[in-house]
């Protein structure tokens, strides 16, 4: 079937008849994994059940989950491509490689009912967001459009009305803050939820043209100039009404405390209702408006941004156009007015909305019938890179750190070198020389301990050369006998462990997307890394704060709390449970918790302390009248009201906490066995000595169980250096380069920016680190117990 479909659309276009053509295929499978939101699994299950029984020759493997991109991502690596995704992962290198299917051909043939074309069936602008080179990749189906929603009965409460322009809009907030209720909550830990205001405004004050051009080719200029200074302006001017703490809130958190009424408005996509519908509170009554525009005339006032929620097609799987027939079935005005039906989510069908939406989206219907132009470019189009640029900037602006102007000028310069780059690959500007101490630092540490490593190693293997002379016995183990024993062993570490190894030191040497072919570069990945990255340095130096810092407070309290367990006091076993049991729990349930711990409003630390200031007023209030009671009371609640523990600038420092409470068992217990295996009788003598509980440790304790304090040691750093987890939770997958780690910089080089020969040089640099950072540690603290 694919041959005699290529042969007919080389000879100009799609079959004319489709179903025909798919009908007397023969028995095919089609494999479609989707990306599973809010919105869940449902409709695409009952989709794909009701398109097999149209098409009794073809079976549906549809399945989904939130990481489904991580999985596409290696498909695509790995060139295994299912027929088609939804996945969020950044498809343009992949259309400019030729992986994915033109459907133009598709959308110029008719729709699944016959009586329109299938480009006709799309509202109006929503196919024109993947579009390259005159050709469309992608149809959308749900319409991910970005609005502003409200609380409809607090606007009719108090007479407010919905903004047009930003000048409206700001008067607004102004009328609301007035009634004493925060006017806009907002998701600060996705600072992605900023970039439609920055759009909206842009989009308005510099005109279409010119707005495209930023997002397409990244052109000189296009940052650096007074429309898109002023578009950060009016962004950043929302801050300042945002409810408190928001920005350490989740997208859930802060539409939560939008449902609970602790806040006037929300930015948010059309998933809002689909999304948090069973935490709506009853009655509670909806409306949205678009985003603000500047009345310039250069732009249509009503167009709206969209989002990226679309659907591909793989060139290269094995049965493309049976998935283009599936998608036909899919956007079909029944199938798709079901979709609206079961989630209440508008879809970019014609036509399939209508009586299908609740009331609380009849606002989203009007703007959806009177909307002609549609906007919002997905992030790193022709330059995945750029994306962190962005997200580091926009973090800075909206955090205060920097001003609109300033943002625009590092927008504009970090644009200059990321197309530099690309045009360069190999070009590397190397850092101030003011900072070419830390590679040469670092090189020379891992030398030192390669070295240190060996010569110890060497001056071992003599000793045990010698101990084995001494004590040898004539018994042997021949050389067969060993190889039975090790060599499964030894080929299974070869296979799944060495050789791994050895191709990611390969492909440190290439410049390769994973996609296209290799270019050999040598140690460029190496040099861009070690002299000129900014990023990798940032991010090593939060490795070693979570190796140093978190052990400075966990290591002492574990030994700590282990002596005083040893000394059989009252409950010590119910302490080992209590102590142990977040080791129990999995890495991610734990960070979900510490999650809600840290929930700037209404979490538990927020309301402990919080609750610790009220305590002190009341005080102050009923017992003690000192002046100093009230101060502290009022600078508590003041502090901790809204504080935002989890924003960019408060994360590492929370880790502390965490870390503690989720290393400190693990440590306990390794401490307390080794304590409770040396012999009572020498306490028994330090105590006829006269030596107090404090110099036994010192003298007994210590010394005795230094081999495993030298373990704990170095699984703190070996855990400090492969920190991944925690940080790509806490950080929505997202991370700004002040909160990246070695491995979140790694991971987001491969999977988001396709850097496959940078990733693996990373890794390549990790490995080191940490593989002979740990033999020299452990030969140091085997040096320091032999001179007890």
């Amino acid at each position: 079937m694919t041959v005699w479909l290529t042969l007919i659309l080389a000879l100009g276009g799609a079959p004319a008849d489709l179903d025909a053509a798919v009908a007397s295929a023969g028995e095919v499978t089609i494999e479609v994994p989707v990306f599973e939101g809010g919105e869940g699994l449902d409709f695409f299950e009952e989709c794909a059940r009701r398109y097999m029984t149209e098409r009794p020759n073809v079976t549906v493997e549809l399945y989904g989950d939130p990481r489904i991109a991580d999985k596409v991502r290696i498909r695509c690596l790995e060139g295994s491509f299912p027929e088609a995704s939804n996945a969020p992962i950044n498809y343009w290198p992949l259309i400019e490689n030729g992986d994915m299917l033109a459907l133009d051909p598709y959308l110029d043939g008719p729709n699944w009912e016959g009586d329109r074309t299938w480009r006709e069936s799309f509202m109006p602008g929503v196919l024109d967001v993947y579009v390259r080179g005159g050709r469309t990749y992608a149809v959308p189906f749900f319409y991910s459009v970005w609005v502003i929603w409200y609380n409809k009965a607090m606007f009719e409460e108090h007479g407010w009305e919905t903004p047009e322009t930003w000048d409206e809009l700001f008067a607004l907030c102004e009328e609301i803050e007035a009634a004493g209720i925060p006017a806009m909550t907002f998701q600060g830990r996705y600072l992605s939820y900023a970039q439609p205001f920055i759009d909206a405004a842009y989009y308005h004050l510099a005109g279409p043209e010119r707005y495209w051009e930023q997002k397409e080719s990244l052109a000189a200029g296009s940052f650096d100039n007074p429309e898109f200074v002023r578009a950060l302006e009016l962004s950043t001017r929302l801050t300042q009404y945002f409810q408190k703490g928001a920005m350490g809130m989740t997208h859930t958190e802060s539409q939560r405390e939008f449902f609970e009424g602790n806040a006037a408005m929300i930015p948010c996509g059309s998933w809002l209702k689909s999304e948090m519908k069973d935490k709506i509170p009853p009655g509670y009554r909806l409306g949205c408006f678009r985003y603000p525009y500047v009345p310039t005339g250069k732009a249509d006032p009503t167009a709206i941004p969209v989002g990226s929620n679309y659907y591909f097609v793989f060139a290269r799987s094995d049965h493309p156009e049976v998935a283009v027939d599936f998608y036909r079935f899919m956007t079909s005005r029944e199938m798709a007015g079901l979709f609206a039906e079961m989630q209440d989510f508008p879809v970019a069908i014609e036509g399939a909305n209508e009586g299908r939406l609740s009331d609380d989206l009849d606002d989203m219907l009007q703007i959806l019938e009177t909307t002609e132009t549609v906007y919002g470019r997905p992030p790193g189009e022709g330059y995945p890179e750029f994306d962190q640029y962005l997200t580091d900037v926009r973090s800075e602006l909206f955090l205060g750190k920097i001003t609109p102007e300033q943002a625009a000028a590092e927008l504009e310069r970090d644009a200059q070198i990321v197309v530099a780059r690309a045009a360069d690959p190999t070009r590397v500007k190397w850092r101030p020389w003011q900072k070419q101490w830390q590679p040469l630092l670092l090189i020379g540490l891992i030398v030192f301990s390669i070295g240190f490593a060996a010569v110890a190693g060497v001056r071992s293997l003599r000793q045990e050369r010698v101990e084995r002379k001494v004590t040898q016995s004539g018994l042997r183990m021949r050389w067969q006998a060993i190889l039975l024993f090790v060599g499964p062993a030894f080929l299974l570490y070869t296979v799944f462990v060495v050789v791994p190894c050895l191709r990611s030191f390969q492909w440190s040497l290439y410049r390769w997307d994973g996609l296209t072919d290799m270019h050999w570069i040598g140690l460029v990945h190496f040099e861009r890394l070690l002299f000129e990255s900014e990023v990798f340095w940032t991010a090593l130096g939060n490795n070693l704060f979570i190796m140093l810092v978190v052990p400075a407070f966990v290591l002492p309290l574990s030994l700590f709390l282990a002596a005083c367990l040893s000394r059989r006091l009252p409950g010590s076993t119910l302490f080992r449970i209590v102590f142990f049991f977040p080791n129990i729990l999995g890495i991610v349930a734990a960070t979900l918790i510490w999650g809600y711990v840290y929930n700037a409003n209404g979490g538990l630390a927020n309301g402990a302390l919080v609750g610790i200031g009220e305590g002190l007023l009341w005080l102050h209030d009923e017992l003690l009248p000192f002046g100093f009671l009230e101060s502290w009371g009022a600078s508590m609640v003041d502090q901790w009201s809204g504080f935002p523990w989890l924003s960019p600038d408060h994360l590492y420092w929370a880790l502390v906490p965490m870390s503690i409470w989720g290393a400190c068992g693990f440590n306990l217990i390794l401490f307390l066995a080794a304590m409770e295996s040396i012999p009572t009788s020498l306490y028994e003598s330090a105590d006829l000595d006269g030596a107090s509980p404090w110099r036994q440790f010192w003298t007994i304790t210590l010394p005795l169980i230094w081999d495993v304090l030298a373990i704990a040691i170095v699984f703190m750093v070996i855990g400090g250096m492969k920190a991944f987890e925690v940080i790509w939770l806490l950080t929505n997958q997202r991370p700004i380069s002040e909160n990246h780690v070695i491995g979140t910089y790694m991971v987001n080089s491969m999977f988001n920016e396709f850097k496959v020969g940078q990733a693996t040089a990373i890794a390549v640099v990790l490995f080191l680190i940490v593989f002979f950072g740990s033999i020299a540690t452990l030969r140091m603290m085997r040096r320091e117990r032999v001179e007890y």
